[in-house]
């Protein structure tokens, strides 16, 4: 994948800044020192910054700070990215279910998630499939909260005692946690198959891929 505004990130770079400073002081002193005759000096070091700007962004260093800054980019994204994904799962544990099937599938799934995230920070990758299914739990426990909330009204209005005996015999609640618990396979698979086992230049190709997948 090519780098975006390589002459932005150039620019940005620690052997830009320090050019750009030492530019600076010299532009400083100048002023000090030479005021009357301050402007000639100025013009030949802002010329010398901007040739060894353009000399360094086209030399192998400045390929390697462009690489670098690029890198640099890429690991806050993901860094990103991975306590977002905490976030929902934090937002998942704090939920109140009330159901005993749903809790245990949540508790497996906290567990599994928890592991998940922890390596992802330590490898800095994380696997798209593995979010998703994060997502998933979380859409999962909204709407089933959202069915508990619309029933626990419905019955207390006495809309549906007619069909109390069909609800019991569907046990959403069964539905549910076992899409949970499917959710918590893929995310726990993820981790052998995306994270653990292949290189870092291997783990990003992963997540392209993944990611132009979705």
């Amino acid at each position: 994948m090519p780098i975006k505004r390589p002459f932005l990130l150039y620019l940005r770079s620690r052997l830009n800044l320090g050019l750009a400073i030492a530019a600076g002081c010299l532009i400083v002193l100048s002023l000090l020192l030479l005021r009357p005759y301050a402007l000639a000096p100025i013009v030949v070091i802002v010329l010398v910054y901007a040739a060894l700007t353009v000399a360094f962004f086209f030399s192998r260093r400045g390929a390697k700070e462009v690489v670098a800054e690029s890198d640099e980019d890429r690991m806050k994204m993901v860094r990103e990215k991975i306590e977002g994904f905490a976030a929902i799962r934090e937002r998942i544990s704090v939920l109140r279910i009330g159901d005993e099937k749903m809790a245990r599938a949540l508790e497996y799934f906290l567990q599994e998630s928890g592991s998940y995230l922890e390596k992802c920070r330590e490898l800095s990758s994380y696997s798209p499939l593995a979010n998703e299914r994060i997502e998933r739990v979380r859409d999962i426990c909204q709407v089933f909260l959202g069915e508990k909330d619309e029933d626990s009204t419905d019955r207390r209005y006495g809309v549906t005692e007619a069909a109390a005996g069909a609800e019991v015999a569907s046990d959403p609640a069964e539905r549910f946690s076992r899409d949970i618990l499917e959710c918590t396979r893929v995310i726990k698979e993820r981790i052998t198959e995306d994270l653990l086992g292949s290189s870092g230049e291997e783990r990003l190709s992963i997540m392209k891929e993944l990611e132009e997948k979705k």
